[in-house]
């Protein structure tokens, strides 16, 4: 199984077993498990080279924002080599 497969198949499991645990909110002391567990999935999820669906947005919006960009550079560079 290549590394990216066993990574996501880690992610998979890890967040069942948050889900899991937060089922059961009356249980002492989950949320602070839970939110252990979570910061620590996240930190490892960065590491990864893996982004926040927040962070993958504004990624997604400056990327447009930039191609649109070159595109105006590439139009001028255009008419200017006509002129």
């Amino acid at each position: 199984m290549a590394a990216k497969d066993s990574f996501d198949a880690f992610l998979s499991i890890l967040r069942d077993k948050i889900d899991a645990l937060s089922e059961d909110e009356n249980k002492p002391n989950i949320k602070i498990i839970q939110n252990e567990l979570k910061e620590k999935f996240n930190d490892l999820a960065k590491s990864q080279g893996y982004v926040s669906s927040e962070g993958y947005e504004a990624l997604k919006v400056l990327a447009k924002r930039l191609e649109e960009r070159v595109s105006a550079l590439e139009d001028l560079l255009k008419e200017s080599k006509t002129r």
